[in-house]
């Protein structure tokens, strides 16, 4: 069975390359390791700490980073929030670009409109994952001298912003199929 009429392979590939990219930032977003190093626990074993936006773990002991929400620093609030927005506009975009893929099954006119918002999107993904690793690197990580506790950039952030890259590529390949 072919493709739809007005539906390429590259629609394809950017469909496919916006769920990758929004699977990779929301497991970012989700896993406790935006900042990572070796610390003692309470009884003075060497464990991996790990910081996330919401939670500390202290080896395989995880609790919440902060009592409520008055005592979370602007940073750590910025970083958190711009991590969602990102992650709202990446299921924006793979959402329209599925309904796009329904409405060419369906036989519907093709809009440039949509395919532009899905574009857009993507973009939109990516600048809140660049604000959202910038608060906490910038804010978060140098504010709390991290650095000098030992600590590096964990896993969590590196999945985020890769999956902030594949997002925004894959809304500009959707765009630009014909």
């Amino acid at each position: 069975m072919g493709l739809p009429v007005g539906f390429s392979v590259l629609h394809c590939v950017g469909t496919v390359l916006l769920g990758i990219g929004l699977i990779l930032h929301i497991v970012g977003l989700a896993t406790p390791s935006w900042a990572s190093g070796t610390g003692t626990d309470s009884r003075g074993v060497s464990v991996t700490k790990m910081y996330g936006l919401w939670k500390l773990c202290d080896g395989s002991d995880c609790k919440d980073l902060f009592d409520s929400v008055t005592n979370i620093p602007d940073p750590w609030k910025a970083a958190s929030a711009f991590s969602i927005l990102g992650m709202v506009a990446g299921i924006a975009a793979l959402g329209l670009a599925c309904y796009h893929f329904i409405m060419r099954v369906l036989a519907k006119p093709e809009t440039k409109t949509l395919k532009f918002i899905i574009m857009v999107a993507g973009i939109l993904a990516l600048l809140c994952v660049i604000i959202s690793t910038s608060c906490f690197g910038g804010g978060v990580y140098q504010k709390y001298e991290m650095d000098k506790a030992g600590f590096d950039i964990g896993y969590s952030l590196i999945l985020s912003a890769v999956g902030g890259i594949v997002i925004c590529i894959g809304g500009v390949v959707f765009f630009v199929a014909s």
